[in-house]
């Protein structure tokens, strides 16, 4: 029996294990399983030395642990070293190598939903780890121009260099809310990373009534990555102006996925109908 689990605290509102296992029934297997570990950073080394030695086949990491685990890592993919963030952990032997397949999932997400990255205009509300694997993804697809919001400036000239570190073409700048007017009619893509909006607290928007007017329009997609509920207000708002609204279950489902590629080997994305699980994910939800 293969053996995976989420790594976190509070894992309370965690719908993983029952994605992962939908995964698992799509490729039927029936000697995988998957569960949640709800773990205080005082007991991460600890559990760490377990799951070395055989505890678990594989982990996915989230909150607050994405970067703490790096350092009991032996190795770690080039993307997660650089946006300082592991989701996904491999035990092969005794030797543990951590990678991040949430730039994965957002650039799966933007593929199929036809969302073009190279040569257009994004702009990023947010500048914590999911917006570095975000920026990270857009610079490696040739964006022409990233802009960048974030209350604060350190973190969003911290998130400013990892971009330029993935791509030399593309321009990078660091904006206030007001100067996303400015961009109307030139962005592409407004992509909101924060947790603003997120349930319980569904009636919050990264953006003001004022800015979300000035600049949602037909032309502009609008992806969030929040996934509860699965429409923010800030989707409301897209929607109401016309523009093209995507929550975060297509890049969680996508994301999850990639890990089990991981773990098990093979072209999994390919044999899995993705759009299934977001439904089945949408159940566990709602």
């Amino acid at each position: 029996m293969k053996r995976f689990a989420l790594l976190g605290e509070p894992l309370g509102h965690s719908v993983s294990p029952a994605l992962h296992k939908a995964i698992y029934r799509q490729l039927e297997l029936d000697d995988a399983s998957y569960r949640t570990v709800e773990l205080p950073n005082e007991r991460l080394k600890s559990f760490f030395t377990g799951f070395r030695v055989g505890g678990f086949d594989g982990v996915n990491v989230t909150i607050p642990h994405k970067a703490s685990v790096i350092s009991l890592l032996d190795e770690v993919d080039s993307k997660a070293k650089l946006i300082n963030a592991v989701n996904c952990v491999n035990r092969v032997g005794n030797k543990l190598t951590g990678y991040n397949t949430d730039l994965l999932g957002f650039a799966y997400s933007l593929r199929q939903n036809s969302v073009a990255i190279e040569g257009e205009e994004f702009a990023i509300i947010g500048a914590g780890g999911s917006a570095q694997a975000v920026g990270v993804a857009l610079a490696e697809g040739d964006a022409k121009q990233v802009s960048i919001v974030n209350r604060s400036e350190e973190r969003a000239q911290a998130l400013k260099d990892v971009i330029a570190l993935s791509g030399e073409n593309t321009k990078i700048e660091i904006i206030q809310e007001e100067d996303l007017e400015k961009r109307a009619g030139k962005l592409k893509c407004l992509i909101n990373t924060t947790p603003v909006g997120m349930s319980p607290a569904t009636r919050e928007c990264p953006l003001t009534t004022k800015t979300t007017d000035a600049i949602f329009d037909q032309d502009l997609v609008v992806f969030d990555l929040i996934y509860n509920p699965l429409q923010t207000t800030l989707l409301k708002r897209a929607e109401k102006k016309g523009s093209m609204a995507i929550n975060g279950l297509q890049m969680l489902v996508a994301q999850a996925v990639y890990s089990v590629e991981i773990w098990m080997g093979g072209n999994i994305v390919t044999h899995v109908d993705v759009n299934a699980l977001a439904r089945d994910v949408e159940k566990a939800i709602k």
